[in-house]
């Protein structure tokens, strides 16, 4: 390090005394004089840690930028750009080049064959809307913002979109974000899909709209894995169409204090494709086939509003027996016939309701094209007779748990007053055996592995504080230890 130093020291003191020199020789040395210094090395070097620096401070990042060159006075090159999470230092992205042009009115960028890891999601929209469009200082001039094969990877798959073009305007009371892009693989002259962001700041809480069209596409959902397990269940040929829309709408905390929270609107959505044995791999009843669900309705709150009328439809798969029951048991639906064993089944088709806590089924079978002799409200049917008849009545949105749950779960009284607690009170995740009680109950023998009584009892795990003395026990008697 010290040896740079001082060749860092004589550099300076040559440009320096370059520089008197050619102050003394005249202008057209002085002009040559600053090419030459800002062509060296050491003068670009500089020039990167200052943009990296810059792009750190906005994005919050750590920016790594391979190479640096000015095209022209109004236009900047970036090679090899990395983002990687300032702390863990995890890649999250990368881009070949990125092409910077700052007009009058206007900026340009454009993107060359951007990365995105699919686990770091979250931290890109972060930059987008957190850093980029909630600082009005930032969109003071429209955008024109550019991609050419952007590459969303994840460990499962990946997903490359071509022609993404966007703008961002800003307003007195708006910015508005709007984007298009096409999937790689299909045809030029279909619909694209259309992304619009929108951020309206003319009211007391500022609010985020995100809206998505698919438009002619059916975007695969399997890239979405890495970014959360949900998407993972639903297997790697999945398939999403139709619309959605997150907005930012006014909440209130229980202590009453006015905030926001987003609401997931997929209404007129079609999820295809879904993989029912992928999502009941680790459930105690299974299913195969493939589904599709149509949203003909859906508005979520998470933990509030949840509004939901859709469609199921499974065409031919295999169904466990053990199911049938649950199925009568706990959702009320009828069943026609007795099936002792697992079996192939022809249809599955239900219309379903679900709002405030309450579900409400319907059978569409005999709705299907070569079923139409099934009784109504046949919600299963196999070997061309009805199996499993929904009823009339509506049940709680609860019992589709305990549809799917272990034999050994027990039934949690959730309520306002009891909710804080479930994070002490946990439900058992395996069945209770006598060998679970804290020391054995007295008068209960207690049983080793071989299954044979253990006569001696051990010794109680002791939870008193250390430090703590308990008070003396009236009449002279010996304290008690205290256990939790």
């Amino acid at each position: 390090m010290r040896r740079i130093r001082r060749m860092h020291e004589r550099t300076m003191r040559a440009v320096a005394r370059g520089l008197f020199v050619a102050c003394c020789a005249g202008p057209t040395c002085v002009t040559l004089l600053i090419i030459l210094v800002m062509w060296s090395p050491w003068y670009h070097r500089r020039c990167v840690l200052a943009t990296e620096a810059a792009l750190a401070l906005q994005t919050g990042l750590d920016v790594r930028i391979g190479s640096l060159e000015r095209i022209n006075p109004t236009t900047w090159q970036l090679g090899d750009v990395q983002l990687r999470d300032n702390e863990t230092k995890q890649s999250i992205g990368r881009v070949r080049i990125v092409s910077w042009v700052q007009e009058d009115n206007r900026t340009v960028v454009r993107l060359s064959q951007p990365e995105i890891r699919a686990e770091f999601l979250n931290d890109v929209w972060d930059l987008v809307h957190d850093r980029f469009l909630c600082r009005p200082e930032h969109t003071l001039n429209p955008i024109r913002l550019a991609a050419d094969d952007l590459t969303i990877q994840s460990a499962h798959s990946q997903i490359t979109i071509r022609d993404l073009d966007g703008t961002i305007l800003p307003d007195e009371k708006q910015v508005t974000a709007m984007l298009s892009c096409m999937l790689a693989g299909e045809r030029p002259d279909i619909e694209p899909m259309e992304i619009e962001i929108t951020r309206r700041r003319d009211e007391g809480l500022p609010r985020t709209t995100v809206s998505l069209r698919t438009g002619e596409l059916n975007a695969p959902l399997a890239w979405l894995a890495g970014y959360h397990t949900a998407f993972e269940k639903l297997g790697g040929d999945a398939t999403f169409h139709g619309a959605a829309k997150l907005t930012q709408v006014p909440s209130r905390d229980r202590g009453g204090n006015a905030g926001l929270e987003w609401m997931l609107d997929l209404s007129s959505a079609r999820i295809e494709n879904i993989d029912l044995a992928r999502m009941t791999e680790f459930l105690p009843h299974r299913l195969a086939g493939q589904a599709s669900l149509q949203l003909n309705r859906c508005q979520i709150v998470p933990g509030g509003m949840v509004d939901v009328d859709g469609v199921i439809q499974v065409a031919g798969g295999y169904i466990s027996a053990s199911l049938l029951p649950r199925l009568a048991e706990d959702l009320g639906c009828q069943l026609t016939t007795a099936v002792p064993e697992d079996f192939q089944f022809d249809l599955i088709a239900i219309d379903f309701d679900l709002y405030d806590g309450k579900l409400a089924m319907e059978g569409l079978c005999n709705g299907q094209r070569g079923f139409e002799k099934m009784p109504p409200g046949t919600m299963l049917c196999a070997g061309g007779q009805p199996i499993v008849v929904t009823g009339p009545q509506q049940i709680a949105a609860t019992q589709l748990m305990r549809l799917f749950a272990a034999p050994h779960s027990v039934s949690v009284p959730v309520s306002g007053q009891t909710l804080e607690m479930l994070w002490l009170l946990q439900p058992p995740r395996g069945p209770l055996t006598l060998n679970d009680t804290v020391g054995g109950i007295p008068g209960v023998p207690r049983f080793g592995e071989s299954g044979h009584p253990v006569n001696e009892d051990p010794p109680r795990i002791s939870g008193r504080i250390s430090g703590f003395q308990s008070a003396p026990a009236p009449n002279g008697t010996p304290p008690q230890r205290a256990y939790w």
